[in-house]
C-alpha cells in the first residue's frame, strides 16, 4: 500500500472516529431533487455543566443565544466553502444567515425558533429544507467577536472564571466533551433526510471560532 493510501486511511479513521450515528433517508437524491434552497437554523445550546456563578438566568440566555448564532455562522460558513471548493459540496442554494436571522426575529426569539417544526421553520423562511443541529456542551465560550457577536464585558468576566475548581477541589481537564446533532429537514413533511450525531472534546482555552469551526467542519465533511 502505498504512503498516499496509508495516510488517506489514518485521515479517515481521525475524522469518523468521534462519530456517533449516521442516516440518510433511502432515496435521498430522488427526495431532494426539487430542493432550491435550504437555511441553516440558529443552533439549539444546552449546557451540561455546572452554572457559572453570579449569572442571572437573562444573562445565561443571552449568553446561550450568542453562542447559538455563532455555531450557526459558522456552519454556514463551512457549508459554503465545502459548496466552492468540493464537488460533493451542497447543489442548492443556501439562504443567508442574516435573511435567515432577520425572518426569524420579526417573529420570535431566537430560542423560541429551537422549539418550533421544520415545517413551521421552512414556511416561514420560504425555504424548502432547514438544517436544525442541537449542540450541549460542559462550558460556554468567552469570545465570540470572531463571529461579529459582542458579549458584554461584565458577562465576560464571570464566563472567564471557571467555578469548576472550587466545587470539586481539583484541576479541571483542559477539554471538556461536546455533543453534537446535526438534521436535515424536509420542509414539506419534516421528515430527517440526513442525519450524523458525535462527540468530541474541545480546548476552551484556544478562541472559540478554532472549536467551533472544528467541530462544524467534521459535520460538513
Amino acid at each position: 500500500m502505498s504512503k498516499i493510501h496509508v495516510l488517506l486511511c489514518c485521515f479517515l479513521l481521525l475524522t469518523t472516529s468521534c462519530a456517533k450515528d449516521y442516516f440518510q433517508v433511502k432515496g435521498f437524491k430522488k427526495t431532494t431533487k426539487q430542493h432550491q434552497t435550504i437555511a441553516v437554523l440558529p443552533v439549539e445550546m444546552v449546557l451540561s455543566g455546572v452554572q457559572p456563578f453570579d449569572l442571572p438566568k437573562e444573562d445565561i440566555a443571552k449568553q446561550e443565544e450568542a453562542e447559538s448564532k455563532a455555531f450557526q455562522i459558522s456552519l454556514h460558513s463551512q457549508l459554503m466553502r465545502r459548496q466552492t471548493n468540493s464537488p460533493k459540496g451542497l447543489k442548492v442554494e443556501l439562504q443567508r444567515t442574516t435573511v435567515t436571522n432577520r425572518l426569524i426575529e420579526e417573529k420570535m426569539t431566537i430560542r423560541e425558533s429551537w422549539e418550533k417544526t421544520p415545517e413551521d421553520m421552512a414556511d416561514l423562511l420560504g425555504v424548502d429544507a432547514v438544517i436544525k443541529t442541537r449542540v450541549e456542551k460542559k462550558r460556554y465560550f468567552s469570545d465570540l467577536a470572531s463571529y461579529g457577536i459582542d458579549v458584554a464585558a461584565k458577562l465576560l468576566s464571570i464566563l472567564t472564571k471557571n467555578p469548576l475548581p472550587f466545587l470539586t477541589g481539583r484541576e479541571v481537564k483542559k477539554s471538556n466533551d461536546v455533543y453534537a446533532d446535526y438534521r436535515l429537514l424536509d420542509g414539506s413533511t419534516g421528515n430527517v433526510l440526513w442525519s450524523m450525531s458525535f462527540e468530541a472534546e474541545a480546548d476552551y482555552k484556544n478562541p472559540a471560532n478554532e472549536t467551533i469551526d472544528g467541530l462544524n467542519e467534521k459535520a460538513v465533511k
